[in-house]
């Protein structure tokens, strides 16, 4: 699913320097990469490597014209290390490695028109096209790859979730983030679900933000009170391990206000709600379109 959000930048300070380790990422990330389609995804993982160039990344960027005012603003910003190609065809000629990320409604037909060379490496970021069928289109292109990353990959603050665990596709969003690879494409569809909280953490954010201002609390505040708490909560559990979120659960102090309110929120059916969203974003990640009947409100009815 393809997010419509522009990836905010300005307010969010410097960029965090490369970890240790990430030699190796720059080694492994290929020379010239395309961009065919530069929506809102792929000109966020241009911008991220762009804005790793300062730090030794040795890569060009060819992009794709359609999208005339993104392109434009890319090549604008990064002028010499991006170049607008004429045609998607050109983007494809000119590069070692192409990233596609159109609409899915789009990729038969912008793909199917393409010619590959074998020795390319072809990266998808459409997230509902199977693996399988992009290696069909890309053919005679044999290192493909499917990478579903977040708009914060644009500032290196990214999540992305890759397969398969292609160490040149894994160095471009470890310089971008972090980078989880699988090789089942069974586990990677359940794992993909996890993007689809995104507009859901921004709504329960939104939530509380209103909440506060319905008590007289000013809007400025309100917002960045909350924006703040739900980044610190987040901190604690961004590097998890397999105990970690249930550790963090178990915290809370027993018969305290946190507890309270997570205990309110269960007996509501709040969290059976979320299983049942997250089933139905699994339906559609692999038909690709969504099942009524499925929604939370209708599995409860």
């Amino acid at each position: 699913q393809v997010s419509n959000r522009q990836p905010s930048i300005a307010h969010l300070g410097p960029l965090p320097p490369l970890a240790r380790g990430m030699s190796d990422a720059l080694e492994m990330v290929p020379t010239c990469i395309g961009l065919v389609g530069v929506g809102t995804i792929g000109s966020a993982v241009v911008r991220g490597l762009c804005r790793v160039g300062g730090l030794k990344l040795k890569t060009k960027f060819v992009i794709s014209p359609r999208n005339a005012e993104k392109a434009a603003a890319l090549a604008a910003e990064f002028p010499d290390l991006i170049r607008i190609a004429g045609s998607n065809q050109a983007v494809v000629d000119a590069t070692d490695c192409v990233i596609i990320s159109v609409l899915p409604k789009q990729a038969e037909e912008v793909i199917g028109a393409l010619k590959f060379r074998p020795e390319q490496q072809v990266l998808s970021l459409i997230a509902t096209c199977p693996l399988q069928r992009i290696r069909e289109l890309v053919a005679p292109a044999e290192q493909c790859a499917v990478g579903v990353p977040l708009p914060a990959v644009a500032i290196r603050q990214g999540a992305t979730l890759v397969m398969p665990s292609l160490p040149w596709a894994q160095a471009i969003f470890e310089l971008l983030g972090s980078c989880v690879a699988v090789d089942d494409e069974a586990v990677f569809k359940r794992m993909q679900c996890m993007t689809a909280l995104m507009g859901d953490f921004y709504k329960r954010q939104l939530t509380a933000q209103q909440w506060l201002e319905s008590h007289d609390v000013p809007n400025v505040q309100a917002a960045a009170w909350v924006g703040a708490i739900f980044s610190t909560m987040a901190a604690d559990s961004a590097k998890a391990g397999p105990d970690t979120l249930h550790k963090l659960v178990e915290e809370q102090t027993p018969g305290g206000v946190n507890e309270m309110v997570w205990k309110g929120q269960d007996e509501d059916g709040a969290y059976q709600g979320l299983c049942l969203g997250l089933d139905q974003a699994h339906v559609r990640f692999m038909i690709g379109k969504t099942d009524p009947d499925l929604a939370p409100a209708a599995k409860r009815s």
